[in-house]
């Protein structure tokens, strides 16, 4: 397989590997876009700013994927699969999308990353007073910037509104 020019390639990694496969890509002569955002983290003791990936679990190589450079990104530690939209070849990203990415990242507008959810989704908490409880999505309170989430609970349905970034997918 070769491609004729150089395109951007999403590669999925395992769990929490995003920063071992960007430099372990970048020592073998890829470009790569990690893209990552400054966020608050809780600690037991305090708040701290640190580095989260925007994307968890994926970052973007730019390439000619020829068979050689492709089975070079697979063989890499940490790295899943290359996205596409069958299992026959990865499908490049648009140029347009990772500019808009780069563009959006260059500002100093805050970026607050909420869940891809839709009405109706389970979800769980990961964080806070009612981590580990799981829920359905019922919508967003655009004035306070919250999730609705409804919890069954002895046959009753209770709504809360918590944080978008406490909540991932069930």
């Amino acid at each position: 397989m070769s491609f004729m020019s150089e395109e951007w390639y999403a590669v999925r990694t395992r769990s929490r590997h995003e920063q071992k496969v960007n430099a372990q890509l970048i020592g073998k002569s890829f470009e790569v876009f990690y893209p990552q955002i400054k966020v608050w983290s809780r600690r037991k003791d305090r708040k701290k700013k640190i580095f989260k990936p925007l994307f968890p679990g994926y970052l973007f190589v730019h390439c000619n994927l020829t068979n050689d450079n492709w089975l070079n990104i697979l063989k890499t530690f940490g790295v899943a699969n290359l996205l596409g939209y069958d299992d026959q070849k990865p499908s490049p990203v648009p140029d347009e999308q990772i500019l808009s990415i780069k563009k959006v990242l260059d500002t100093d507008i805050p970026i607050v990353v909420h869940p891809y959810l839709t009405k109706g989704e389970r979800v769980i908490v990961v964080y806070g007073p009612l981590k580990d409880v799981t829920g359905v999505f019922v919508g967003i309170n655009n004035k306070k910037g919250k999730l609705i989430i409804a919890v069954d609970l002895l046959n009753r349905s209770l709504e809360t509104e918590i944080d978008s970034s406490a909540v991932e997918k069930f």
